[in-house]
């Protein structure tokens, strides 16, 4: 039988600590972030997430499944209204420790397929793009510099759970990426709208590197001169791109399809 602390004041420590997760500056500074619903949790218990602590509102009943090896805390409705992210709140919320794996961690396969984020800004692209490339199994999703926080709370709930099943590395500088890609042969493809060849055009079932760009500026030029081939997705009415997540399904997707004709 699990133990429940109750909180009643906005004044307890942990309750501000929580308060601070909203922000990315509380989440840098505690290496911590929020996983809110009961289904997001039992996923990430289920991939090993280590939580720190469980908070529940007064209502709540239900627990995750699992190893559920944290303290639990009972908030009062109104308290829990003032941590949750969303609109209507679930009652339940945990604090995960943040992760930090390298692009040395991976475990290469004959021919990998890495996702490279490009100042990406957008977190419902984030987290359905990272969700696309874990239904893809890909190799691992890489974020660099100028994306959007991985553990914003709307990245986590987008993700839909797909952020624990993934390796997803975060924080690193363009040229540290090229080079490591460079070092391990993997070809750099470009989603560019400008290319001058299509996607389906181009081999796509050898180790490939595929890089999404910023959602208004596309590719930077450091990303454009290190690619082996740009690429882009036939757009034949007026609309002038695709979102940056459905242009990534596209293809992430067409790797796969090429990759399956061969079996």
């Amino acid at each position: 039988m699990h133990i429940i602390k109750d909180i009643t004041s906005k004044d307890n420590p942990i309750f501000k600590l929580i308060k601070t997760l909203n922000k990315k500056k509380g989440r840098d500074e505690n290496g911590l972030y929020l996983i809110e619903g009961l289904k997001l949790l039992e996923e990430a218990i289920n991939h090993g997430v280590e939580l720190q602590y469980l908070v529940i509102n007064e209502n709540t009943n239900l627990l995750p499944k699992g190893n559920l090896d944290c303290q639990i805390l009972r908030v009062t409705n109104n308290m829990f209204r003032d941590l949750s992210d969303t609109v209507t709140p679930q009652g339940i919320i945990g604090l995960a420790r943040q992760t930090d794996p390298s692009l040395g961690d991976l475990t290469l396969s004959p021919n990998p397929l890495i996702i490279v984020l490009s100042e990406i800004q957008d977190p419902g692209n984030l987290g359905t793009i990272i969700r696309t490339a874990a239904a893809a199994r890909a190799t691992a999703v890489v974020l660099t510099k100028g994306t959007v926080d991985l553990y914003n709370p709307k990245v986590i709930r987008s993700t839909m759970g797909a952020a624990f099943q993934i390796p997803i590395i975060c924080g690193l500088g363009d040229e540290e990426v090229i080079n490591w890609l460079d070092k391990n042969n993997i070809n750099i493809l470009v989603a560019d709208v400008n290319a001058r060849q299509y996607y389906f055009a181009v081999n796509l079932k050898g180790a490939v590197a595929l890089v999404i760009g910023n959602e208004n500026r596309g590719p930077s030029s450091k990303w454009k001169s290190a690619a082996g081939d740009k690429i882009k997705i036939p757009i034949l009415g007026d609309t002038e791109s695709l979102n940056a997540s459905v242009a990534a399904g596209i293809l992430i997707y067409d790797v796969i399809r090429q990759r399956l004709n061969e079996i």
